[in-house]
């Protein structure tokens, strides 16, 4: 699998799984040598706890690409990549891989600050706020869900219930989803990872109305992420000339091909001299003695 090939889902999910592999051959050698502290959640999952936060602010981009455990959380990671394709597909019909791009990263960020603002105002998580953190691409995967539903909500994606196909429009998919995380966030063991679901949902919700309306909220990440990866470019090398610097990959199958028809051109011209020291100017014909003619001009200019 050529990584440079895939589309921008396919790359955000081979970054998933990379990751998601590192982890665990990370966790099992810490086993393996019998070794703790080191655990991988402490530096790539998002804390809730503002003063881990504040000492690890990087996690607020990195737990979108982590995810949990081997064992029944194996489910996690297999679900998200799943809806991160089906999505992604729906997403990439009316939209360009830069606009899915910054809806997936700005939808990742958002629910990762919606998910630390939440849990630091509302009272009813101040005993869980310590020991809480979350994991996973949801909250950008939600984002994507909604913003779909809000740009062609009657799309239908099928699902296969073995027994028979369904399809189901987007719009319902997005109320289900949202629905269910609602009515369960109250006795659920995941609250961080719902609250996350629905920061998600919100920024979905905020891009897809702002696209209704003909404005792109999420135009200066673009462009941020445009001067980033140009930044990362290799500039191609540059020489001096005397109309100014050029660069040598774009001009060089030009210069050697001037080369070549320059030297071709002295050539005949060397020639002509050798024929004038021979047999005198008279013995040109009129097509040498145009050349040569022309060549002085050109010198004179």
């Amino acid at each position: 699998m050529n990584f440079k090939t895939l589309n921008i889902p396919g790359k955000l999910i081979y970054i998933n799984v990379v990751v998601y592999i590192i982890t665990q051959l990370w966790r099992l050698m810490l086993v393996l040598f019998c070794v703790s502290g080191f655990e991988w959640q402490n530096y790539l999952a998002l804390h809730a706890n503002l003063s881990d936060f504040l000492f690890t602010p990087w996690t607020i981009f990195t737990y979108f690409f982590t995810h949990a455990d081997i064992g029944s959380d194996f489910l996690h990671i297999v679900f998200n990549m799943l809806w991160l394709w089906w999505f992604g597909d729906f997403f990439l019909r009316y939209h360009t891989g830069r606009q899915f791009l910054s809806v997936y990263l700005l939808g990742g960020i958002f629910s990762g600050l919606f998910f630390l603002l939440t849990y630091n105002i509302f009272p009813y998580f101040i005993y869980e706020r310590a020991h809480t953190a979350v994991v996973g691409a949801s909250g950008a995967i939600f984002a994507l869900i909604v913003a779909v539903a809000m740009r062609s909500p009657n799309d239908t994606l099928y699902l296969n219930f073995i027994i028979r196909t369904v399809g189901v429009k987007m719009k319902w998919i997005a109320v289900a989803a949202l629905a269910i995380n609602l009515l369960s966030l109250p006795s659920s063991y995941n609250a961080g990872g719902i609250v996350c679901h629905l920061g998600g949902a919100l920024w979905g919700f905020i891009y897809g109305y702002c696209e209704s309306r003909g404005v792109n909220i999420a135009r200066w990440f673009e462009q941020l992420c445009d001067k980033i990866a140009n930044a990362f470019k290799p500039r191609p090398k540059m020489y001096a000339t005397r109309g100014g610097a050029r660069t040598v990959n774009a001009d060089k199958r030009k210069d050697m091909e001037y080369n070549t028809s320059q030297k071709e051109h002295q050539d005949k011209i060397d020639a002509i001299l050798d024929k004038i020291s021979k047999s005198g100017y008279d013995g040109l014909s009129a097509e040498e003695k145009q050349m040569l003619f022309d060549a002085s001009h050109r010198k004179r200019k």
